[in-house]
């Protein structure tokens, strides 16, 4: 009969490695988020809790793209707002959310850190139009 001793090796050093190798976790590091929020703009004006729903782009171009389609309703404006929203390029931001402005109003756009809500960290364009005054139905309070 002959008996394999390499199997306990094997797990004997599995086990030592197991032991010694730093334990690293899925969750995000508080380092990156701190990076993060470093290379977001600093808030330079009023914070404001939103009255009503509003809507924001993400960036410079999107917001631009989004206007357009905005101001236009017909078949090809909602299927633009439609493709924006469905890329997370527009976002609807709830009503009561807190916001900081980082910056001057720019054609329109006011720019915001959000502090709050869904969409915390993010650095955001809004309209300045509520969302129920460019043509979306405002959100009913759940029960």
């Amino acid at each position: 009969m002959r008996v394999n001793r390499t199997a306990p090796a094997i797990l004997s050093v599995c086990a030592v490695l197991l032991t010694t190798l730093p334990l690293t976790s899925c969750k995000s590091s508080g380092s990156a988020e701190k990076i993060q929020a470093a290379n977001l703009p600093p808030i330079t004006g009023k914070q404001w809790r939103l009255e009503k729903e509003m809507i924001a782009a993400d960036n410079k171009e999107d917001y631009a793209a989004g206007a357009v389609a905005l101001g236009q309703l017909d078949a090809f404006g909602t299927m633009e707002v439609s493709k924006l929203f469905y890329h997370h390029n527009l976002v609807m931001v709830p009503a009561g959310t807190m916001v900081g402005e980082t910056g001057p109003r720019e054609n329109g756009a006011i720019r915001v850190r959000v502090l709050d809500g869904p969409q915390a960290g993010q650095s955001l364009w809004m309209y300045p139009k509520t969302a129920e005054k460019l043509g979306f139905p405002a959100a009913k309070p759940s029960p």
